[in-house]
């Protein structure tokens, strides 16, 4: 097993679609230990960075990933992100949104990964203890592999959220993202995530995060799933 300690700075997709809940900015900054299963095992010391912004019907939200893993006996660096923003148009139960993403991952052999979406959301229900939702985008792809040309690709991703507040300090949340390619039969993705929270102050709240992601089609040599389990503190704002 390989040990490697980084520097993670991480906006995950579950965080970034939940709009803000109150006018002006809001957000979180997480410290943490990263457990990572793919090609290899590794340790990851993270923290994670979401910033949001409501005025009236509109939410914005950026996120920021960056992540230099230093592998032991190794002198080369293991990079990996993600950096995103997000428009949402809260009409009521019914929301668009606007996605621009930018993702590169070495341990997947991606260079770099530019994504835009357009979609939409509806919400069943918006309680203080419970909420339920699901949505469907349609998104554009140009991928840069380590190796070999330029992949485009036109993908639809549809996601199943749902929230529910266990009591006062305990909150579990999950989030599910199937994604097709449309042009290319039997090649999908899956992510699955699963947040438990644990309020220790209005201000800070023990979070651990577990992630499941499954390529049907990955890269030559790169197995098609991985996992990540997150362990941390946040402080929210």
């Amino acid at each position: 097993m390989l040990r490697v300690f980084s520097l993670l700075f991480i906006s995950t997709q579950i965080m970034a679609s939940v709009p803000a809940d109150k006018e002006g900015f809001s957000g979180n900054f997480d410290l943490g230990l990263n457990f990572t299963k793919n090609t290899e095992s590794t340790f990851q010391f993270n923290n994670m960075f979401l910033v949001k912004y409501k005025i009236g019907k509109s939410n914005f939200s950026l996120g920021n990933n960056i992540s230099f893993i230093s592998k032991t006996g190794e002198d080369d660096l293991l990079n990996k992100g993600t950096q995103d923003f997000k428009y949402a148009l809260d009409a009521k139960k019914l929301d668009a949104n606007i996605t621009l993403q930018h993702m590169y991952d070495i341990s997947r052999s991606v260079k770099n990964r530019y994504t835009s979406g357009l979609g939409v959301s509806y919400n069943f229900t918006d309680e203080d203890n419970r909420k339920i939702g699901v949505g469907l985008s349609a998104i554009r792809e140009n991928e840069i592999p380590l190796e070999g040309e330029n992949i485009l690709q036109n993908r639809m991703s549809s996601n199943f959220d749902l929230m529910i507040k266990l009591n006062k300090n305990v909150t579990v949340s999950t989030t599910n993202h199937y994604q097709p390619n449309i042009e290319k039969a039997g090649d999908f993705r899956w992510k699955t995530n699963i947040t438990f929270r644990v309020n220790l102050s209005p201000y800070f709240l023990l979070s651990i995060n577990s992630t499941f992601n499954y390529d049907s089609v990955p890269a030559e040599e790169i197995p098609e799933t991985d996992y990540q389990l997150i362990n941390s503190i946040s402080y929210t704002f």
